[in-house]
């Protein structure tokens, strides 16, 4: 009896272990320098997009990928919840951030999972600027590590996943969208990118934007180039208009920044929140944001 039932244990431990373990639908699953799960959730298959980057798509069985291991720092406790906390903007109180976007947003490919939030929120507290980071995504060592950042979502899929964050009502959204269209639909892209801005106003009219431009991708650096570009100019236009939006340079990022070739390692963070925090003062002189 003692033995069916250690057995027993023993099944269920594996079997829960199991089900944690499964990527989500969208999750990185594979890829160069990879080292997590590679087995998707049910009713997921885990596809390659290119060497550094396979991902679980909807459709087919679960299938395992070939994934080529690196030596990785500590692992950092990462956490998602159902449901972000409610902080209310207020003229007084902190500023409150959504950090939005996708595997660059969560942190992915640095050694503490904070990607450039912490260099940000660093910078911002040095000046006096007290902010409250918010999303329903958790990554980092940082003491507020709230994001909205998901692995492999494209522009449409984080319009999705924007819009708890959004009923919250944020002030200053920081916002890098597009990589993952690069790789499956750069046409149109730009036109997705002003669509989810479209969005991020009509839930928080009185929020400023800042959008980055795309880091190096050395497999679709073309159209890249080409996505900078436009969406420059579109953005630019809404800011002359009166919109409060900037666009934010990430020229400053090569591909020495890189740790896979697609997302940054420390370094090319630091710089990510370097740019971001200089967008910013600039956005506070023009008035978009308040000063504290």
């Amino acid at each position: 009896m003692l033995s069916k039932l250690t057995t027993a244990i023993v099944i269920v431990g594996l079997s829960v272990h199991s089900a944690l373990a499964a990527v989500p639908l969208y999750g990185q699953c594979g890829g160069t320098g990879y080292s997590g799960d590679t087995t998707c959730v049910s009713g997921g298959t885990c596809v390659k997009l290119n060497d550094f980057y396979s991902q679980c798509q909807p459709g087919g069985p679960t299938v395992p990928t070939t994934t080529v291991s690196t030596p990785t720092a500590p692992t950092t406790t990462t956490t998602t919840t159902t449901a972000a906390p409610q902080p209310t903007s207020t003229s007084t109180g902190p500023i409150i951030v959504l950090p939005l976007g996708d595997s660059i947003t969560w942190g992915m490919g640095s050694n503490d999972g904070n990607a450039y939030r912490k260099q940000l929120k660093d910078s911002l507290t040095a000046a006096g600027i007290t902010t409250d980071f918010i999303g329903t995504q958790k990554n980092g060592n940082m003491p507020d590590n709230d994001n909205q950042g998901h692995s492999g979502a494209t522009i449409d899929q984080i319009k999705g996943y924007a819009a708890t964050a959004l009923g919250q009502k944020p002030e200053v959204v920081t916002l890098m969208a597009g990589t993952n269209d690069m790789i499956s639909a750069a046409n149109g892209a730009p036109n997705r990118l002003m669509s989810l801005i479209d969005t991020i106003y009509t839930a928080s009219p009185q929020a400023t934007v800042l959008v980055a431009s795309l880091i190096p991708l050395s497999f679709a650096q073309a159209s890249v180039d080409t996505y900078n570009r436009e969406i420059q100019r579109l953005i630019e236009a809404r800011t002359a208009s009166g919109q409060k939006i900037a666009f934010v340079s990430m020229s400053s990022i090569t591909n020495s920044d890189l740790a896979d070739g697609v997302h940054p390692n420390a370094g090319g963070y630091v710089k990510m929140g370097t740019a971001f925090y200089n967008a910013w003062t600039a956005a506070v002189s023009k008035g978009f944001i308040r000063a504290k």
